[in-house]
């Protein structure tokens, strides 16, 4: 059985979950003698794909859904002319124009991958989303992304699969993060010494419940706990700049940072005394929860999301908190940043062996794998 070509469509390599999984994606399919295209419009993590000797076309940001889907197919047909695709891959509403009209032209099929719940509320957007459903295949990233498409789609029933991504045991294993590594960090995100960290990354696109965490960090009232939101990639957001001004209103300048997209997580994680996901209903899965556990560390979410689905609650490996509800997401805090040394202790080694039951990335590539064998037959 020969692995297949694959080509991805995905609306940034600017780093963070999606192009990682758009990366361990194309390394599943190339360690089993198959070849991987990624079209992108670039980003950060453009070095990374071609060190694995995937390949790269540059495409336009995909901001305009309806002009990405009358122009871009026709120009991908024309520079995969020699590249004999066997299936396409979309990584978000966008792409999946473009992924569905290229099949098309290709005869070939195409996978939808839902990262995240059904979002839009303007009738275009969920035009957009819509058209994920018209998929040959369809992955959800998590049982509560599979419970919302087949809520909203019931006839994806026969071509809807709940795929949920792995980690890298090999880079997310504390016993390999040198301390140099983690003191570097700390200089370079300006970590207060002493401090306890509330580590909470993410991207700054729209508003995923970081507002709320900023009000829990004001509720919490201890001076000792530094709070990191990272994930910025450089020109602010209008959010990033609305949740600056929150910053700013609840007086915790000092106290509550933005900072950067960070390529050295594990070392992140190593500096948190605790890691926050936050946007209940709205977060589809949290790959930096379960990496966090990875490397022993206490975890708290939002209620009611694929987040919440990769913790296990009350104190086991983490606490959850109901969505929207700051005086409770500090209670979660507290009871994480008050744990003693051998209750911590504990709590590392559970936490460690639940991800690496559950979360491994041979076992998703291999579900990975089998999908694009059924669509191409091989």
């Amino acid at each position: 059985m020969s692995a297949p070509t694959l080509l991805q469509i995905v609306p940034t390599l600017a780093g963070g979950g999606l192009a990682r999984a758009t990366l361990e994606a194309a390394q599943a399919v190339i360690a089993a003698g198959g070849s991987a295209i990624v079209a992108s419009p670039g980003g950060s993590m453009v070095p990374d794909l071609l060190r694995l000797r995937a390949s790269h076309i540059e495409i336009p940001a995909l901001s305009h859904p309806v002009w990405g889907r009358l122009t871009l197919p026709g120009k991908l047909a024309s520079s995969l002319r020699d590249a004999r695709v066997d299936v396409i891959q979309a990584r978000s509403p966008a792409t999946g124009w473009v992924a569905r009209a290229l099949a098309r032209r290709l005869g070939i099929k195409w996978i939808a991958t839902l990262h995240r719940p059904f979002l839009a509320s303007d009738l275009a957007g969920r035009f957009v989303e819509a058209r994920q459903s018209r998929a040959d295949a369809v992955i959800a990233v998590s049982q509560h992304v599979a419970r919302d498409a087949l809520e909203r789609f019931p006839a994806l029933q026969d071509r809807l699969e709940t795929i949920t991504p792995g980690i890298n045991f090999d880079r997310f294993d504390p016993a390999l993060v040198r301390a140099d590594r983690v003191i570097r960090l700390a200089g370079e995100l300006r970590v207060p010494d002493g401090s306890h960290l509330v580590l909470c990354p993410g991207r700054f696109g729209e508003d995923n419940g970081q507002k709320i965490l900023v009000e829990a960090i004001k509720r919490l009232g201890r001076d000792d706990v530094f709070c990191l939101l990272l994930g910025s990639t450089g020109a602010a957001t209008p959010f990033e700049k609305e949740l600056e001004r929150a910053i700013e209103a609840a007086e915790l300048n000092g106290r509550v940072q933005i900072g950067p997209y960070v390529d050295d997580m594990p070392a992140a994680y190593m500096l948190a005394d605790v890691v926050v996901s936050t946007g209940g209903a709205r977060q589809g899965f949290s790959r930096a929860l379960v990496e966090a556990q990875a490397m022993g560390r206490p975890v708290v979410a939002e209620d009611g999301g694929g987040a919440a689905e990769t913790i296990r609650p009350d104190g086991v490996t983490g606490w959850l908190a109901p969505a929207g509800d700051p005086a409770a997401l500090a209670e979660a805090l507290q009871a994480a940043l008050s744990l003693s040394i051998e209750r911590r202790a504990e709590l590392a080694r559970t936490a460690q062996e639940h991800v690496r039951g559950t979360y491994s990335l041979a076992q998703s590539n291999q579900q990975l794998l089998a999908l694009y064998h059924r669509l191409t037959d091989r």
